[in-house]
């Protein structure tokens, strides 16, 4: 009979484990049923060992999703042209975000609220279009005093609003249409418009 060596988890590979875990039960049980224990049987830990990283279920919780982002970088190869590009990049984005995750933002605001803490804090935004803008300025297809920090957030805010109202997938249609109808008409050159 071989005997189990069980190793005790520390430091950044115990912190992942419990991120992994906590988003795990976030994605599955959602925030309202999102408890420390829930989280502490899911890893095999202890609440201590999680008070001592994160104050509250909130914390804890806002963590995960910074986790599960930058676990999950979204990025998109050169294909040639932007339309392309920003069509698959974002096609990448809703699908990283499944719908039933959505409820997240709801059911979490009032505890981020009264913490003073929002959604819209640079912790929870990643540079999705960054590539793919840089590459479309040195080809030619967008100007690039066109854009303002708003109008690059612009599709994905779009596709995630879309994701929340509807409380299903976005079409690849739908993603199409807030390419070719509101980011692309802002940010081409005007020769390209003709």
């Amino acid at each position: 009979m071989k005997e189990q060596v069980v190793t005790r988890r520390r430091g950044a590979v115990l912190e992942e484990a419990i991120l992994d875990a906590a988003w795990a039960e976030l994605s599955s049980q959602g925030y309202l049923n999102f408890t420390f224990d829930s989280v502490v049987r899911r890893v095999g830990t202890s609440r201590p060992v999680l008070y001592r990283r994160w104050p509250n279920r909130l914390s804890l919780a806002a963590a995960a999703i910074v986790h599960h982002i930058k676990s999950n970088p979204i990025s998109v190869p050169d294909m040639g042209n932007v339309r392309n590009e920003l069509c698959l990049v974002l096609r990448k984005y809703a699908d990283r975000i499944p719908p039933k995750a959505i409820r997240l933002f709801f059911e979490m605001s009032s505890d981020m609220a009264s913490a003073g803490d929002s959604f819209t804090h640079e912790r929870f935004r990643e540079n999705l279009l960054g590539d793919v803008i840089k590459r479309a300025i040195a080809r030619g297809e967008i100007e690039e005093k066109r854009l303002t920090p708003r109008i690059i957030w612009a599709p994905q805010s779009l596709v995630l609003g879309e994701i929340m109202v509807m409380g299903r997938q976005i079409s690849d249609e739908a993603i199409a249409e807030i390419v070719d109808q509101v980011f692309l008409p802002i940010v081409m050159p005007r020769a390209l418009q003709d």
